[in-house]
């Protein structure tokens, strides 16, 4: 998902919400998304980068961790990243200590950002360690069944 920020960079200050829904495929990554995934994003400018806070929301097919059968659940990930220009990478593959600047995602030439690896990175953070179809599943008896 590319995100053209042209306007919200003409000048400090301005804002833009978004909030659409992505056709996105995880599969590759043990996301088995049953639904769009939705966005909901607020920009603003700050002069030196743009702040992007908002919510990622979608449902996501899971196996429950006690009686193994598959389940749907909503998944949900906060989203809080700083965008700018300015970003140096190192090219270097030597040790390096990080500092605040590394955290910040790079505005491509054209003043687009793409939000796939973002997105992508914050479902499968949100993901729980251990799913459970229901809070009370007995799990499996001796028959293998629930």
């Amino acid at each position: 998902m590319k995100i053209d920020l042209t306007e919200v960079l003409q000048s400090i200050g301005n804002e833009a919400d978004i909030d659409e829904s992505l056709p996105v495929d995880f599969a590759a990554d043990g996301l088995k998304l049953t639904g769009p995934v939705k966005v909901a994003l607020h920009l603003t400018n700050t002069g030196g980068s743009i702040l992007l806070a908002g919510k990622v929301t979608t449902e996501v097919e899971l196996e429950c961790s006690r009686c193994l059968k598959p389940f749907t659940t909503k998944l949900e990930a906060e989203i809080a990243e700083e965008f700018s220009h300015s970003v140096q990478t190192s090219q270097a593959r030597k040790e390096l200590e990080l500092k605040e600047d590394d955290f910040v995602y790079p505005i491509d030439q054209d003043n687009t950002i793409d939000l796939t690896e973002l997105v992508r990175q914050e479902l499968l953070l949100s993901l729980p360690f251990k799913p459970l179809c229901l809070n009370q599943c007995p799990g499996i008896n001796k028959e293998g069944e629930k």
